[in-house]
Order: C-alpha cells, then structure tokens, then sequence
C-alpha cells in the first residue's frame, strides 16, 4: 500500500509540473529540471519503521534538543521540550548515534525487519569524556527549538549565528529587522523608527547579502532604485534566522560582511495551531490634525499531516496596522563667506508635521512531500504587502538676505505609498547512499508605488517680503505655530506617480560526493543563475492653472485630497523612464573534511560572471560585463567539545545596483525633493577578508563568542548629495549620486553572550532567567582624498554596537518576560554639498510579557521605544567644535496588549 501511494503522488506531481509557469522570457528548462529530479525522488522508495523514544541522563531527566541520528545517512531529528524523539528508518541493520553538548555520543546498533512498523529505544546519555569530539556534521533535518540552533551553529563550517522562533518570538519586535539586530556583529537602519536595513560586521547596507529561503532579495541602495527592506516581513512568520559572518565557496560572492538568511516557517509534522491578536496605541507627537494612533495585530498558522506522513502543509498569515504622528525639522546654513561669519549662518527651517497609518499584510503557504525518508519536495508562497498613507503638512522659512528680508512658503502632501513581494519556490533535496543533490528554482517580484502625491504649495509675492527671522525665529518655528497677517498664495499644485517592478528568477544546483562511510568530508560542486529585470516609471503632472483660496502666515490650508488628472496610463509602463537588466552565473567547487579529531576544514573557489544592460528613453544601450574568482577557506580548531577556534579568509564582491548604470539624467525618488543621477564609470568593490573567532558552549545552552575581523576594501561607494533650488518657489531639491572612492579598511572586535542563570543556583528559580548581549567595536577608516574635509568612515558604519537582554522564561508558571537594550554609535550617512552629514547615536528600550492564564490561552504586552530617542543629523560629528544640527525628529512610545490561543505542544 505504501508504495501504491507513493506512485499516486508522483502520478499527481508529474501531472502538476507542466502547468508550472517558466516565467516571462525564461525556457522550459527548469520545468523538466523538476520532472528530472522528481523522478529519482519518486524511484527511491523504501518501507521504513517508526522508532520513537525518549533521551535521558543519568538521573533520568530528560534532554532537550539532543540529535538522533542514522549513521550513514541523513535521517536525523532532535528531542522535544519532553526529551521524546521520532524518526523513521528503513529495514537492516542500522546504527543510531545520540549526542548532545556536555555528553558523550551513544552509539546503538539494532536491526530493523521488513514487518516492523513502530519500535520503541529509550537512551541515557553519561557525562562527556576529556577527549570526545564531535563531527563536521550535523544530520538534522528539522532545528528544533534554539538548543538544536546552537548545535547547528556549532558545526557550521563557517562563523554564524543561528536564531530559533522559540527565543526571538518573546522579544517585542515588529519587523524582522529588529530581531536579528540583537544578534552579535548585526546592525540595523531605522526609518520612521522601525527597523528596515541589516548590516553585518560595520560595514554598510550594500555589502551584506540577504535572503529569504534561499532566494536573494533586493540590496539596498539609495539611487533609483526599490528599497527591499525587512520592513516587508514580519517576524512572526519567520522560523529561523542566520546571520553568517563569513562566507564559503557556495554561497554567493556578494556578501563582504555577511549573509542574512530567513527562513520562513516550514511544514513539519508536528501539529501547530496558533491565534492571536493584540489591540494598542502610539504615544508619540499628537499635535497632528486628524492623527490616527491606534495599532492592531493579528496572526494565524496552521500547520499539519495531512496524507499518511507522506504530505505536509502550512498556512499562515499575519496583519499590523498603526497609526503615527511625527514631528520633523530640517534647518539649513549658509558659508561664512557669503555672509563674512566664519561660521555657518542659519538661514533657512522648515518644520513639518506628518501623519502616517501604515498597513502590513504577509501570508505564506507551503506543501512538502517526502516520498521517504531520502527524498523531500517543498513549494512554497509568500506574499508581503506594506502599505502607508501619508500626510505632510510643510512650512518653509527662508532668510534672503540679499535681498532684505524673509520668505514665507508652505506645502500640503498626501500620497499612498505602496510595496509588495510576491514570491514563488521549489525546493526539492534527494540523498543516495554516497551522493546528495538538492535543488530550487523560485520567482519573485517586487512592485513599488507612490500612489497620487498631491501638492499644493503656497507662497508670498516677489514683491512684499517678510522681516528678516533669525535663528530664534527659525529655530522655534512649528508647521502651524507661525502665525503672520502676511498673505500666501496658492502658486503649484502637482501630482506625481512612480512605479517600480522587479522579477528576479534564480536557479540553483548543488551535488555533494561523500568521501567516507561517516559522511564526514565531500566534495561539493554547483551552480546558481540569478537573472533580475527592472522597469521604472514616473509621471509628473502640474495645474496649469491651480486655483485656491489665500491663507495666513503658518496655517495651513485643507490637503489636496482630489487628484488633477484621473486617466493616468499604469506604471511604470504607461511612463517608462528606463528599464535594466542584471545576469549573474556562478560556479563553485569545494571540499570539506574533518582532517583529524580536532581540526575541520572546507576550501573552494567560486567563479561569477555578471552582465548589465540599461536603456533611456533617447540614450544609447549601455552594457557592462565583469567576471571574478574569489577563493575561500575556513578552519575549525576543536580545544575541547564544548570549546573551538576558527579561522576564515575569503575574497569577496560588492556589486552597485544595476540602475546605477544610467545616465545623468535626473530621476525622481521616492522619496519627497530628491532625484537621483546614475554613474556609468561606477566601478564594483573588492574586498580580502580575514576572520578569527572563539566559541565556548555551555551546558544549559549558553555561548560565549569573541571574534577579531580585519577587512580591506577597493573602490568602496559613497552617496554624495547636491542642493539645488526650484527657481519660483526657492523650494530645496537634493540631487543624489553614488561615487567611488579609492580604498577603505575596518578592523573590528566582537563579543558575544547567551547564558543561562541555572549555575547560580537553583534555589531561587535561576535557571528561569537567560541573559544575552553582544558587543561590537568598528575601527573604520576611507579614503577621503576627493573631498576638501579630513575624514570619514564608511556610510552607515557605526562605530559600536551593543545589545543586552534580560529574560525569565518560567514555564510551569506559564509566564516569559524580557527587556531588551539596543545602542547604536553615531554614524556617517553621506556627503552633502561637500559636507559630511552623520546621524547621532541612538539608544533603545523595548519590553514584552507574556502570561499564560489558562490551558492554551495567554495575554501578551509589548511596549516599544520606551527611550523614545531623538533621531538627529548634522554637518559634521556631533559633539565637535564647528556642527551644526540638520534635521531631528522624535516617533514617542507605543505599546500592544493582545491575547494568544496555543494549545500545549505547540512552539511560540
């Protein structure tokens, strides 16, 4: 019977796989690619046996996350909360390896018969030996809980850190950003103060690789360009989180700092079932008119058996909803030797109130067959969607004195501003006695829109000019506060629309060769193609003739809320500014082994090739290809079992975003007064890299981590920025390009801790309370020969970095509490009119409780920005003689009160 099954579901996939799209333009290829190795997945049947039990120690406890595993093969899993355990193995004469950090391996040998469906082994592990070691690797094909994470983080062949749901799910984080921001040698980039950008090592944006179940999303840059920020995923629906510090020869070459990689929840067979919802408000600026502040949570998962053990699947989905106001300045200077100051004189303010109600949706889908124990075959969804409707209210102040005196102006904005991704992946992973294929291939697209944004902009007459400000004056001013018998005119009002799409399809290959019986060293070698298409659109529409009423001094008129045309062609098509095109193909060899007990190794080369292609409305083509060998090779040094060193020295790229290659002609962002101008001369950075790390286990899953890292940098990017003035309205617009300059190097320190309390003493319930920290030293240093000031480090580069959490996790009280402590150092963000402009430090507070109350019901609070730190800018570092502050804005505190149902048994 159970082979009659197998054959109906490979009936069922061969008759599926046609109908799966190829995408636009791509060949059918992949299409019998999946028929290919779906056949081999559906030959390769056996009739396993159940063989279930528990782990202990000595005294009888039970042991959580301990790995069960086959030897020879890849059949593994690791214990539950309740030291159980269950896998299937076929018939024969097997032997069963049980290990875990502080214990020594117990190694089982029992036969299976051909009529066995369910036996039953309990094993009791002793207390590890001064010279066991463990191997290179680790067959689990589920992570459960983070007590296996940090097993596989153990023995990962290069320096990473792993994050399971079950510990960062307790922390009060919306977006996932935040969450993998607590992880040593990881950053991030706030907006609207929500975690939206990764960094890895102190190194900017540009130069760490992320991915969502393998599939690689967009890198941020701030030219035309879509922004692919985390913000689009929210952490709920995220199983595990890597944050790879260094890199091996499959993985891909444009990662100088580092990979981050999201795994989104999986199908297992483990049943789970999880509700809940949360209802809360802001507590930040709320002189806004018609501010809405409320925030609503709500997310599901379902995940089940649903055919014979043979067919999983997974449904989830989740939903935020907040309302914010926010207060924001900007102040500009005139030079000293316009006005004969030898400092900067100010000159200009412009205050504005925004309100934002931001929507984020995000559902995934997953069904996974394995037609046995050898074979799996995943295909998974996953739909993201960020939606923010905004209003602006924006006075401008200006100081002329050429020609005595001031200038009042002020503009309302409204606009949608919407962000999807949509995302489409076939997983499939087959296992020979001696060889091991897997294999994907997944689509994506990501839109981006700016739905409508409508000005009007009123403004005084040429001819009757304010009284000169002063910096009192300009300082102090609010949107509304502002108050003149001076009559403003409506003089514009505009509508603009931008639209962005980008498909990326990728494919991926890899075939590992076991070397030994104890699948302890392979050679590996593969091959990934990534192809990425862009088309960008803008249409600006101005009123000819605006017609409005006259308002006074600071008060603001009604916002424009009806658009000037309603038949606008859909973007970005309907008004293509320029279309791109990216094609990397990439190649690698490598092997790994252990060389004795205490040493491991993997060494490889990877070779990658890219193409560009951009094309204008009225320009030529242009086309760029580049080709890179970048070696590889990581070291492990085992002292002891629970106590390694490791060394890594690899050779990287960083690639400029293929719409960087326009020409410079200006294109609007985004983002409201800004354009950016492309670079074709912009050159790809190079980097050698060199990473030593010490690692220290603890039994009651603790860490201590320490790494030195050493990174040296050729034609690094810089976002420089020009201010040029709309010649009616004196409106600023800052036109944005990214450079190169000649070198940049960073040495860095790392520091790392998870501990539990437990070897304090039981006696007090120690061993309910974990705390966690990191911190990260950033010695930057570039090039600056180009600019007429001194120095700076690399944009986005903090200096320090530092976490710490407290958590108590007390589960036969059903209660979990943590706080959690983020301190970021100032850092350098760009050049501007040929100054430097850093961005302060920030220091965050956030808090999250969670009380189960009754059976499989709980109540959870989360409290957020509870420093509600000011975000600043300004010419030049602060604290320094001579800096000026350019711009500050606060976002207040807000907090969330929800209710849980899940039923026992089931992971956070």
């Amino acid at each position: 019977m159970a082979a009659d099954r197998n054959r109906t579901w490979c009936d069922v996939l061969f008759t599926l796989l046609p109908c799966i799209p190829a995408g636009g333009g791509t060949s059918r290829l992949p299409v019998c690619g999946f028929a290919l190795i779906a056949l081999i997945s559906c030959n390769l049947q056996a009739q396993e046996a159940r063989l279930e039990g528990h782990v202990y120690d000595e005294q009888g406890t039970p042991l959580i996350g301990a790995i069960i595993r086959v030897l020879g093969s890849v059949i593994g899993t690791s214990t539950d909360a309740e030291g159980a355990y269950e896998i299937e193995v076929p018939p024969g004469e097997i032997r069963i390896i049980s290990s875990y950090l502080g214990y020594r391996d117990a190694d089982t040998t029992i036969t299976v018969a051909n009529a066995d469906r369910a036996i039953d082994l309990d094993i009791v592990l002793l207390e590890e030996g001064p010279n066991e070691l463990p191997e290179l690797i680790v067959f689990g094909t589920r992570a459960i809980g983070q007590a296996q994470a940090l097993r596989l983080q153990q023995s990962a062949l290069a320096p990473q850190t792993i994050v399971h749901r079950e510990l960062f799910n307790r922390y009060p984080d919306i977006t996932i950003a935040e969450t993998v921001s607590r992880l040593p040698g990881v950053s991030i980039i706030r907006d609207v103060n929500e975690g939206q950008i990764v960094q890895v090592r102190g190194l900017p944006e540009q130069f760490t690789a992320v991915s969502l179940n393998g599939q690689r999303l967009p890198t941020i840059q701030p030219e035309a360009d879509q922004e692919g920020t985390l913000d689009l995923i929210q952490s709920n629906l995220v199983d595990e989180v890597r944050a790879i510090k260094a890199r091996t020869a499959d993985m891909d070459g444009d990662a100088i700092g580092g990979t981050v990689d999201f795994r989104i929840r999986q199908p297992q067979r483990k049943f789970e079932v999880l509700a809940q919802g949360g209802i809360g408000t802001n507590f930040g600026f709320d002189g806004n008119l018609a501010q809405q502040k409320g925030i609503t949570q709500l997310t599901g998962v379902l995940n089940s058996e649903i055919a014979d053990e043979k067919v999983y699947a997974l449904l989830a989905g989740s939903y935020f909803r907040h309302g914010r106001g926010v207060q924001e300045r900007v102040l500009d200077y005139g030079r000293g030797e316009i006005f004969g100051d030898p400092q900067d004189v100010l000159i200009e303010s412009r205050p504005t109130n925004v309100n934002r109600l931001l929507e984020r949706r995000g559902i995934i889908g997953a069904v996974e067959l394995r037609p046995s124990v050898y074979n799996r075959l995943r295909l998974s969804f996953n739909y993201s969607e960020n939606n923010q409707d905004v209003e602006e209210r924006q006075l401008f102040l200006r100081d002329n004195h050429e020609f005595g005196g001031g200038r009042i102006s002020q503009r309302g904005t409204t606009y949608n501003k919407r962000r999807q991704l949509e995302l489409v992946s076939l997983e499939v992973e087959n296992n020979f006695p001696k060889t091991r294929i897997d294999y994907q291939i997944s689509f994506s697209q990501t839109r981006e829109n700016l739905n409508d944004r409508l000005s009007n902009i009123y403004s005084d007459s040429l001819a009757d000019r304010f009284p000169v400000f002063g910096p009192d004056v300009l300082t102090a001013a609010l949107p509304g506060g502002f108050f003149n018998s001076q009559q403003l005119s409506l003089t514009s009002s505009t509508q603009e629309n931008i639209g962005l799409e980008e498909d990326v399809a990728i494919l991926s290959l890899n075939v590992t060769r076991y070397l030994n019986k104890a699948k302890t060293s392979y050679l590996r070698a593969g091959g990934r193609y990534r192809s990425k298409d862009r088309t960008y659109g803008t249409l600006f529409i101005s009123d000819p003739n605006p017609v409005g009423r006259n308002v006074t001094g600071g008060n603001f008129d009604d916002l424009p809320r009806e658009p000037i045309a309603d038949d606008l062609p859909d973007l970005p098509d309907g008004a293509l500014r320029y279309s791109a095109r990216q094609r990397i193909e990439a190649g690698y060899a490598m092997y790994a082994a252990n060389l004795s007990q205490r040493v491991s190794l993997s060494a490889g080369v990877r070779y990658e090739g890219l193409e560009v292609v951009t094309r204008e409305l009225d320009q030529d083509t242009f086309s760029l290809r580049e080709r890179d060998w970048l070696p590889s090779l990581n070291l492990t040094y085992r002292i002891r079992r629970d106590r390694q060193i490791r060394l890594s020295a690899y050779q990287a790229v960083a690639r400029a975003n293929y719409a960087t290659y326009l020409s410079d002609r200006p294109v609007p962002l985004i983002s409201l007064d800004e354009t950016s101008i492309g670079n074709q001369s912009i050159r790809n950075t190079h980097s050698n890299n060199i990473d030593l790390s010490f690692e220290r286990y603890g039994r009651r899953d603790g860490l201590l981590s320490f790494a030195l890292y050493y990174k040296t940098l050729d034609n690094p990017t810089l976002r420089v920025s020009t201010t040029e003035r709309e010649s009616v309205l004196d409106v600023p617009v800052y036109r944005t390009q990214l450079v190169n300059i000649p070198s940049a190097d960073l040495f860095g320190i790392e520091v790392g801790f998870y501990q539990n309390l437990g070897f304090i003493g039981d006696a007090n319930g120690w061993r309910f309370w974990n705390v966690n920290g990191n911190y990260n030293f950033n010695a930057l240093g570039a090039d600056s020969r180009r600019f007429t000031f001194d120095s700076f480090t690399l944009p986005q580069a903090p200096r320090q970095t530092a976490n710490l959490s407290l958590v108590h996790n007390n589960p036969n009280k059903g209660i979990s509490v943590v706080a959690a402590l983020n301190v970021r150092d100032q850092i350098f963000d760009r050049v501007l009119d040929d100054r430097p402009v850093y961005r302060n430090g920030l220091v965050t507070l956030d808090l999250a409780a969670d009380y189960r109350f009754y059976k499989a019901f709980s109540v959870y609070l989360r409290a957020n920005n509870l420093t509600n730190h000011s975000y600043e800018e300004f010419f030049g570092k602060p604290g320094e003689e001579g800096t000026s502050i350019r711009s500050s804005a606060q976002f207040g505190t807000w907090g969330v009160i929800g209710v849980r149902y899940q039923p026992d048994g089931t992971d956070l």
